[in-house]
């Protein structure tokens, strides 16, 4: 009951405010409540979702960082978020990337994802919504094992899929396996093939750019070994999508390796509607780079500083 009561104070509140022109101060007097305990509810239905803004920018403004990005590469949105001292990069990110994806998906949707800290920020971000129906949330690549750090595999379908009341499907598998002959039997198990079905059904596409080198999240793991990363670099390795590695065109660096992955082929990522790309930091740029290049993103959300080092690696400044 009192959940109910306060949820009820905070519709009422966000009404006066934000429907009926009320100052702080009126609500605060109309309700016999103090401005300063008004200011804390008003935010409170903006965390809780009961109040949601979106600014419209009919002239299509932005920085001069996100137009060149998206000029230069046709992209239907550039967000270059300004991180403050202190704040967390990711975060940011994440939240800014959840903004856009809530405001393109409709019901029907299958979204595809990756794993990574940036994109479980993102599925963190994620608004509640019960206006959807028949939302679908798959996994797009194996997910990576033996790792320090928890890169969240799993948690992101299910982080998505419950904030938009949906279903949620994992990818079971690692990233990379022994070889190709293992990779083609664990797909055709029915399970994992119904996995992959809608990892290429999916019409939108949220995803990393990941680094390489001994900070490669497939180097950590042990799916390459020191010596075949340094192998793959001097091919010319920047960095994975969905598990794929890439040169700094965007294409597929290694196809012996990339058979041996386990991921929506990169071709079939290509395709989709919506490509969303998540990144920051001045290890990803390469990377972030190649996929423009190759036209992977149809979106991308990163950090002011990190538009800034891709625009000067792209000679774009």
């Amino acid at each position: 009951m009192e959940d109910y009561k306060r949820v009820e104070l905070l519709v009422k509140v966000a009404k006066l405010y934000y429907e009926h022109g009320y100052s702080q101060d009126m609500v605060a007097k109309a309700l016999s409540l103090s401005r300063p305990y008004i200011s804390k509810l008003l935010s409170e239905a903006k965390e809780a979702g009961i109040v949601r803004i979106e600014v419209i920018d009919p002239m299509n403004t932005g920085s001069l960082l996100e137009k060149k990005i998206m000029e230069a590469f046709q992209l239907d949105r550039v967000i270059a978020v300004p991180v403050e001292p202190g704040q967390s990069a990711l975060a940011n990110v994440g939240r800014e990337a959840a903004r856009y994806l809530n405001g393109i998906v409709k019901s029907g949707d299958i979204i595809g994802v990756s794993w990574g800290e940036t994109v479980y920020h993102c599925s963190q971000a994620m608004q509640k919504r019960t206006d959807l129906e028949d939302i679908t949330v798959v996994q797009l690549c194996g997910g990576v094992s033996n790792l320090s750090r928890n890169i969240y595999a799993t948690e992101v379908t299910r982080n998505i899929s419950m904030a938009l009341g949906g279903t949620s499907y994992s990818l079971p598998l690692p990233a990379v396996v022994d070889d190709g002959t293992l990779k083609k039997i664990m797909l055709q198990d029915h399970t994992i093939s119904t996995v992959n079905e809608l990892g290429e059904k999916a019409n939108i596409a949220l995803f990393t750019m990941g680094a390489f080198g001994l900070r490669s999240a497939l180097v950590r793991a042990g799916y390459l070994t020191e010596s075949r990363m340094k192998e793959l670099e001097s091919q010319g390795a920047v960095g994975d999508v969905c598990s794929h590695v890439i040169d700094a065109g965007g294409q597929i660096c290694d196809p012996s390796l990339d058979a041996r992955t386990i991921a929506t082929p990169l071709e079939n990522i290509r395709a989709k509607e919506h490509r969303i790309g998540v990144a920051a930091g001045l290890s990803k740029v390469d990377c972030i780079c190649g996929a423009l290049k190759a036209g992977l993103l149809t979106a991308l959300v990163t950090t002011e500083e990190t538009a800034g080092w891709v625009l000067e690696r792209l000679n774009l400044s």
